[in-house]
Protein backbone atom coordinates (compact mmCIF):
# COMPACT_ATOMS: atom_id res chain seq x y z
CA UNK A 1 0.00 0.00 0.00
CA UNK A 2 2.89 2.32 0.87
CA UNK A 3 4.38 1.71 -2.61
CA UNK A 4 1.05 2.53 -4.29
CA UNK A 5 0.72 5.81 -2.38
CA UNK A 6 4.32 6.74 -3.22
CA UNK A 7 3.74 5.96 -6.93
CA UNK A 8 0.50 7.98 -6.99
CA UNK A 9 2.20 10.92 -5.28
CA UNK A 10 5.15 10.83 -7.72
CA UNK A 11 2.80 10.60 -10.71
CA UNK A 12 0.76 13.57 -9.47
CA UNK A 13 3.86 15.69 -8.88
CA UNK A 14 5.31 14.88 -12.32
CA UNK A 15 2.02 15.71 -14.06
CA UNK A 16 1.64 19.04 -12.27
CA UNK A 17 5.28 20.10 -12.83
CA UNK A 18 5.37 19.19 -16.54
CA UNK A 19 4.79 22.29 -18.66
CA UNK A 20 3.31 21.65 -22.09
CA UNK A 21 5.56 23.61 -24.47
CA UNK A 22 2.72 24.29 -26.91
CA UNK A 23 0.01 24.80 -24.29
CA UNK A 24 2.07 27.43 -22.49
CA UNK A 25 4.52 28.54 -25.20
CA UNK A 26 7.80 30.23 -24.39
CA UNK A 27 9.04 31.61 -27.72
CA UNK A 28 12.73 31.87 -28.51
CA UNK A 29 14.60 33.57 -31.33
CA UNK A 30 18.01 31.84 -31.59
CA UNK A 31 19.16 33.65 -34.74
CA UNK A 32 16.59 36.16 -35.98
CA UNK A 33 15.65 38.31 -33.00
CA UNK A 34 12.12 39.75 -33.01
CA UNK A 35 10.81 37.57 -35.85
CA UNK A 36 9.99 33.91 -36.40
CA UNK A 37 9.56 33.02 -32.73
CA UNK A 38 9.65 29.26 -32.12
CA UNK A 39 8.86 26.78 -29.38
CA UNK A 40 11.54 24.13 -28.90
CA UNK A 41 10.06 20.64 -29.41
CA UNK A 42 13.03 18.27 -29.26
CA UNK A 43 10.99 15.11 -28.60
CA UNK A 44 8.45 15.24 -31.45
CA UNK A 45 8.42 13.78 -34.97
CA UNK A 46 10.24 15.18 -38.03
CA UNK A 47 13.13 17.02 -36.44
CA UNK A 48 15.13 19.40 -38.68
CA UNK A 49 17.91 17.60 -40.55
CA UNK A 50 21.47 18.76 -41.07
CA UNK A 51 22.41 19.80 -44.63
CA UNK A 52 18.82 20.72 -45.51
CA UNK A 53 18.22 23.25 -48.28
CA UNK A 54 15.04 25.29 -48.76
CA UNK A 55 13.83 27.81 -51.32
CA UNK A 56 11.09 30.20 -50.23
CA UNK A 57 9.17 31.54 -53.22
CA UNK A 58 7.51 34.73 -51.95
CA UNK A 59 4.89 36.43 -54.07
CA UNK A 60 2.51 37.70 -51.38
CA UNK A 61 2.80 41.20 -50.00
CA UNK A 62 0.73 40.23 -46.93
CA UNK A 63 2.31 41.68 -43.80
CA UNK A 64 2.70 40.08 -40.37
CA UNK A 65 4.61 41.64 -37.50
CA UNK A 66 5.29 44.73 -39.63
CA UNK A 67 7.11 42.76 -42.37
CA UNK A 68 6.20 40.45 -45.22
CA UNK A 69 4.73 37.26 -43.79
CA UNK A 70 7.15 35.22 -45.94
CA UNK A 71 10.15 36.97 -44.31
CA UNK A 72 8.79 36.23 -40.84
CA UNK A 73 8.40 32.57 -41.86
CA UNK A 74 11.98 32.57 -43.18
CA UNK A 75 13.07 33.70 -39.70
CA UNK A 76 10.95 30.96 -38.13
CA UNK A 77 12.47 28.22 -40.30
CA UNK A 78 16.01 29.48 -39.70
CA UNK A 79 15.33 29.67 -35.94
CA UNK A 80 13.85 26.13 -35.91
CA UNK A 81 16.82 24.58 -37.70
CA UNK A 82 19.33 26.43 -35.54
CA UNK A 83 17.56 25.47 -32.29
CA UNK A 84 17.61 21.81 -33.38
CA UNK A 85 21.35 21.86 -34.13
CA UNK A 86 20.80 21.75 -37.88
CA UNK A 87 21.38 25.43 -38.72
CA UNK A 88 23.82 27.07 -41.09
CA UNK A 89 26.78 25.78 -39.03
CA UNK A 90 25.54 22.29 -39.92
CA UNK A 91 24.95 22.73 -43.64
CA UNK A 92 21.50 24.38 -43.66
CA UNK A 93 20.96 26.62 -46.68
CA UNK A 94 18.07 28.95 -47.43
CA UNK A 95 17.29 31.07 -50.47
CA UNK A 96 14.42 33.48 -51.02
CA UNK A 97 13.05 34.63 -54.38
CA UNK A 98 10.77 37.68 -54.48
CA UNK A 99 8.40 38.40 -57.35
CA UNK A 100 4.83 39.46 -58.05
CA UNK A 101 3.37 41.78 -55.38
CA UNK A 102 6.33 40.98 -53.06
CA UNK A 103 8.83 42.59 -55.46
CA UNK A 104 8.64 46.01 -53.77
CA UNK A 105 10.03 44.47 -50.55
CA UNK A 106 13.44 44.18 -52.28
CA UNK A 107 13.80 47.94 -52.70
CA UNK A 108 16.12 50.28 -50.80
CA UNK A 109 14.53 53.01 -48.69
CA UNK A 110 15.15 55.47 -51.52
CA UNK A 111 13.67 53.16 -54.18
CA UNK A 112 10.73 52.34 -51.92
CA UNK A 113 10.04 56.07 -51.41
CA UNK A 114 10.12 56.72 -55.18
CA UNK A 115 7.44 54.06 -55.68
CA UNK A 116 5.20 54.93 -52.73
CA UNK A 117 1.79 56.47 -53.41
CA UNK A 118 0.96 60.00 -52.37
CA UNK A 119 -1.34 58.90 -49.51
CA UNK A 120 1.40 56.86 -47.81
CA UNK A 121 3.90 59.65 -48.47
CA UNK A 122 1.51 62.03 -46.72
CA UNK A 123 1.50 59.63 -43.74
CA UNK A 124 5.31 59.54 -43.75
CA UNK A 125 5.46 55.84 -44.68
CA UNK A 126 8.22 55.96 -47.27
CA UNK A 127 10.76 53.57 -45.72
CA UNK A 128 10.86 49.90 -46.62
CA UNK A 129 9.71 48.14 -43.41
CA UNK A 130 11.42 44.91 -44.50
CA UNK A 131 15.02 46.07 -44.84
CA UNK A 132 16.17 45.44 -41.26
CA UNK A 133 14.90 41.84 -41.37
CA UNK A 134 16.34 41.33 -44.88
CA UNK A 135 19.73 42.40 -43.54
CA UNK A 136 19.46 40.03 -40.53
CA UNK A 137 18.49 37.13 -42.81
CA UNK A 138 21.37 37.90 -45.16
CA UNK A 139 23.87 38.16 -42.28
CA UNK A 140 22.64 34.72 -41.12
CA UNK A 141 23.56 33.26 -44.53
CA UNK A 142 20.24 33.48 -46.38
CA UNK A 143 20.54 34.31 -50.08
CA UNK A 144 17.86 36.77 -51.20
CA UNK A 145 16.95 37.25 -54.85
CA UNK A 146 14.44 39.41 -56.68
CA UNK A 147 13.07 38.58 -60.10
CA UNK A 148 14.52 40.92 -62.75
CA UNK A 149 11.42 40.44 -64.91
CA UNK A 150 9.17 41.48 -62.00
CA UNK A 151 11.32 44.58 -61.46
CA UNK A 152 10.76 45.52 -65.10
CA UNK A 153 7.02 44.78 -65.00
CA UNK A 154 6.60 46.97 -61.89
CA UNK A 155 8.80 49.76 -63.25
CA UNK A 156 11.48 49.35 -60.55
CA UNK A 157 15.08 49.96 -61.63
CA UNK A 158 17.81 47.52 -60.63
CA UNK A 159 19.47 50.52 -58.94
CA UNK A 160 16.41 50.68 -56.62
CA UNK A 161 17.21 47.23 -55.16
CA UNK A 162 18.63 47.14 -51.60
CA UNK A 163 22.20 45.79 -51.21
CA UNK A 164 21.42 42.47 -49.48
CA UNK A 165 19.21 41.47 -52.43
CA UNK A 166 20.62 40.07 -55.68
CA UNK A 167 18.81 40.57 -58.98
CA UNK A 168 18.15 37.29 -60.83
CA UNK A 169 17.14 36.86 -64.46
CA UNK A 170 13.75 35.64 -63.30
CA UNK A 171 11.93 33.84 -60.51
CA UNK A 172 11.58 30.91 -62.89
CA UNK A 173 15.35 30.54 -63.30
CA UNK A 174 15.92 30.70 -59.53
CA UNK A 175 13.18 28.11 -58.96
CA UNK A 176 14.48 25.77 -61.65
CA UNK A 177 18.17 26.11 -60.80
CA UNK A 178 17.79 25.68 -57.04
CA UNK A 179 15.31 22.83 -57.31
CA UNK A 180 17.82 21.11 -59.60
CA UNK A 181 20.29 21.62 -56.71
CA UNK A 182 17.87 19.74 -54.39
CA UNK A 183 16.36 22.71 -52.58
CA UNK A 184 12.94 21.96 -51.08
CA UNK A 185 10.33 24.39 -52.46
CA UNK A 186 7.96 26.34 -50.19
CA UNK A 187 5.65 28.91 -51.81
CA UNK A 188 4.23 31.95 -49.97
CA UNK A 189 1.40 33.27 -52.12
Amino acid sequence: MKSLITFALCATVSITTYADPTGDPQYTHPVIKGHGGIVALPDVAHQPRKNSKVLLDITSDKMEGGVLKGFDRAGLILNQYTEAGAGTDNGFKMAIILHGPATKAALSHEGYARHTGSYLKDLGKTKNPNLELLQKLNEAGVEIFVCGQALAHHGFATSDVAPPVKVAVSAATVNINLQMDNYAYIPFK
